[in-house]
């Protein structure tokens, strides 16, 4: 599968999840973070220009997915990239990834980084 294909697949899984469904929403952001050997996957859910609401999705294998991303995005001679933000704005349908290579760490979440790195992620 191409990355193309794993973007809409992630995607799929990311709108059908009850958990990012138990609300509704207008915009919606999934911060996957590579690092010290782990996955981190981070799900907001925006409406109406609200604050963020933390909504990650249950899907278990939604990692593998972006194991597998990774993957298909790496860049010869380069580490794999360090964080992924997976942004869809409900009203179009419309995914886009954008991938951190370098910086990774402005996505990284901590209590003190919550509700501005939540915020960045907003979709557009």
């Amino acid at each position: 599968m191409d990355s193309n294909d794993l973007i809409m697949q992630i995607g799929r899984k990311i709108v059908s999840d009850p958990k990012v469904d138990a609300e509704p929403w207008d915009g919606y952001a999934l911060i996957a973070s590579y690092g010290d050997d782990r996955r981190v996957l981070s799900g907001f859910r925006y409406r109406d220009g609200q604050p963020p609401e933390a909504a990650t999705p249950e899907a278990r294998d939604l990692g593998n997915d972006f194991d597998a991303l990774r993957q298909a995005t790496r860049v010869d001679g380069k580490d794999p990239w360090g964080a992924c933000v997976i942004r869809i704005v409900a009203a179009t349908g419309k995914i886009t990834a954008d991938f951190a290579y370098e910086a990774a760490e402005q996505w990284d979440i901590t209590p003190a980084t919550l509700a501005e790195v939540s915020e960045r992620a907003r979709p557009g």
